[in-house]
């Protein structure tokens, strides 16, 4: 039987009601459904049952006398319920692995194009190695010209570290 037709019939079973409604016998499987083959027998030999809808060979188990024939056809209708949901949640994980395979290769252009666009990462300044307020007091006092907002012209800066050296540092 291959995946599909178990699939189709899984599909059929719950359309009837799921695993009760087969348990307790309410299922009507057509001839159209699939069937359930064991190893193929030789050409010249048929086996009674061998082509007989699941459905029916189902239904054949719940109406037997012998207990354990029915407690087979209770514990095939499990598995087949426990075939569906694995059927399922592998479906399920394929489909998610494949939409997170996209998603991830998305996210990995939208990444790439946002690094083109963006602005080159702002470089820290160093804070000056002298207080400015300092170093415009010390101007005036030498009557240097120097404005009192803004950068302090390098010029001053140079004059005012030479004039506050330490003594014998050139």
């Amino acid at each position: 039987m291959t995946i599909a037709a178990l699939g189709a019939l899984l599909n059929e079973i719950d359309r009837q009601g799921g695993p009760e409604a087969a348990r307790q016998g309410r299922l009507h499987l057509d001839d159209t459904e699939p069937r359930m083959h064991s190893a193929p027998a030789p050409a010249t030999a048929t086996v009674p049952g061998e082509d007989l809808p699941v459905g029916a060979l189902l239904k054949w188990a719940d109406d037997h006398d012998d207990p354990d024939v029915q407690d087979q056809a209770a514990r095939t209708r499990a598995d087949l319920a426990g075939l569906r949901r694995r059927y399922a949640t592998d479906h399920d994980l394929a489909r998610i692995t494949s939409e997170t395979e996209q998603l991830e290769q998305r996210l990995a252009e939208l990444r790439a194009r946002q690094h083109e666009l963006a602005p080159p990462p702002r470089t820290e300044r160093k804070a000056p190695a002298y207080r400015a307020a300092e170093v415009r007091t010390w101007a005036r006092e030498n009557n240097l010209e120097c404005a009192t907002q803004g950068r302090v012209p390098k010029p001053i800066v140079e004059a005012w570290r030479a004039a506050h050296a330490p003594a014998g540092t050139p």
